[in-house]
């Protein structure tokens, strides 16, 4: 089976080197599309001297753009499957390695994989606590999503709706995950995702679409201490995963987490 990523990517010079490296050796093809960095997430992405990465620069002016490019990476997208890569996801290998063998052993029984991950906070070392994970996807919940999609058993698969809304639909204009019957399985090893950490300077941060609320301080949980990281942080890339947080950070978070530990067990 061929397996195609797409990565739409802005401003994502801290973790963008290591989210591709995490899947490169795994997929077919990876289309990377960036929409108007201004960090040097461009550089780094063409500092990658493999020939399965497609790039190109393309200009986003609002939200509705940005579904209007993954639509048009789909129809410039000839595979089985196909793999939503994000620059703020990172793949350890047993996460990698059972999605895909998931797809190429049986692929042909599911029309979606459904992910877990861990929300990083404040570094590599914590993550969010479960309860602060909103998706729902048939009777799964939490720290979940989406990252693989049978393309050739999905008729009409196409994305829909503005960025921060967006969802892929079939030809009936029903989310794939509403789909009946749902044919979909749960990959139990998680990934690992970024989006509350640093993820470019501040002010890339700031010009990036809907990025200025997503830095969050809290304590959140420790990693187990035989949580396998993904290999490609023992490489030599253009930062450095390992950062810890500081004490400022500490101080924000210590007086800053049980509320929100708080408004999760009331509100949520």
């Amino acid at each position: 089976m061929k397996i195609v990523a797409h990565a739409l990517v802005k401003n994502e010079e801290n973790w963008i080197w290591y989210s591709l490296m995490s899947v490169i050796d795994y997929v077919d093809e990876i289309l990377v599309w960036d929409t108007g960095s201004t960090d040097k997430t461009v550089e780094i992405i063409k500092s990658i001297q493999n020939p399965k990465i497609k790039f190109r620069e393309v200009l986003v002016n609002n939200s509705s753009d940005i579904t209007k490019y993954r639509n048009e990476m789909l129809h410039n997208t000839e595979a089985d499957w196909l793999m939503i890569l994000d620059g703020d996801e990172i793949w350890p290998d047993d996460a990698i390695k059972k999605t895909i063998n998931t797809i190429k052993a049986s692929g042909n029984k599911y029309e979606f994989l459904i992910s877990r991950y861990k929300d990083l906070i404040g570094d590599i070392y914590h993550y969010q606590e479960e309860k602060a994970g909103r998706y729902k996807i048939g009777n799964y919940f939490g720290h979940i999503t989406i990252r693989a999609i049978n393309m050739s058993s999905i008729p009409g698969l196409r994305f829909d709706l503005p960025y921060g809304k967006e969802g892929l639909f079939d030809i009936n204009n029903i989310p794939i995950q509403d789909r009946i019957p749902q044919k979909s399985i749960v990959i139990e090893e998680p990934y690992l995702h970024a989006t509350h950490l640093r993820r470019s300077n501040i002010q890339a941060d700031l010009d990036t679409m809907q990025r200025t609320n997503k830095y969050k301080y809290e304590l959140g949980l420790p990693m187990e201490k035989n949580f396998d990281y993904p290999k490609c942080f023992y490489f030599t890339g253009p930062s450095n995963p390992w950062k810890r947080r500081n004490l400022g950070y500490m101080l924000n978070a210590a007086w800053q987490t049980p509320l929100k530990l708080l408004k999760r067990r009331i509100f949520d």
